[in-house]
């Protein structure tokens, strides 16, 4: 490995740690929008059994129609959170293959660059296999997000008169919610753990940049002519 591949590998490093650290602040607002939305959901449910319990029904019924359609509102923010999710983990993944391809250059008869090397190579492959786990799970999300979605979209201002349509809208959109809770949780401990190693790759990419910047003074300094003794065979004091 050059010293100019090093530095490339190390940014390649730098790319992947910095994706993943955008992921997973993704996931912390992924997870929140979903509890906001369970939330409304909760609020849609109360609301619809308030319509078969009180005198006042159309006025409840009504009212658990205004919270699905804010219901769809959030789970519009959540299917453009997960899209932004997939772009970080998609150029996560792109950084990790260019790391890994420049590092199968590494010259190991350097001892340093070796050791470093040796560290950071199962540093990279365990992120690349949680960004791996990472992807279909957040597609799992969307897809989950979406039938949510679907759900609350059947209720329409003439469904409204029909409460059994209204509970079975809350009903599938709650467990389509839930299980895309569920998937999210996941996602924070596979992106955590993620997060953590490509941290560490981060720390180790450093010290092959440093070691490598101070590889190439060295090398200049070598480089520079030495001034030539005086005839006298010995310096003027």
């Amino acid at each position: 490995m050059t010293t100019d591949t090093a530095l490339q590998a190390a940014d390649a490093v730098f790319m992947a740690e910095q994706a993943v650290g955008r992921a997973r602040r993704v996931v912390d607002e992924l997870h929140t929008t979903i509890n906001s939305a369970l939330r409304v959901l909760d609020d849609a449910e109360l609301d619809s059994a308030k319509a078969r319990l009180s005198d006042r029904g159309d006025y409840y019924l009504e009212a658990a129609g205004e919270h699905l359609s804010r219901l769809q509102r959030r789970c519009s923010d959540n299917a453009e959170l997960v899209d932004e999710l997939t772009r970080h983990l998609e150029r996560a993944s792109q950084a990790i293959a260019d790391a890994h391809d420049l590092l199968q250059d590494a010259d190991t008869s350097d001892p340093e660059l070796a050791s470093e090397v040796a560290q950071l190579k199962p540093r990279l492959a365990v992120v690349g296999e949680m960004i791996d786990l990472a992807k279909p799970m957040a597609r799992l999300t969307a897809q989950h997000v979406d039938s949510a979605q679907l759900a609350a979209q059947h209720v329409t201002p003439p469904s409204l008169l029909e409460p059994v349509t209204l509970e079975r809208s809350i009903a599938t959109a709650g467990k389509e919610l839930g299980r895309a809770d569920e998937d999210v949780r996941l996602l924070e401990n596979v992106v955590d753990h993620a997060a953590a190693n490509a941290r560490q790759s981060a720390g180790i990419a450093s010290e092959i940049t440093d070691n490598a910047r101070r590889r190439m003074a060295e090398q200049g300094r070598g480089q520079v002519p030495r001034q030539a003794a005086p005839a006298g065979g010995s310096l003027a004091r």
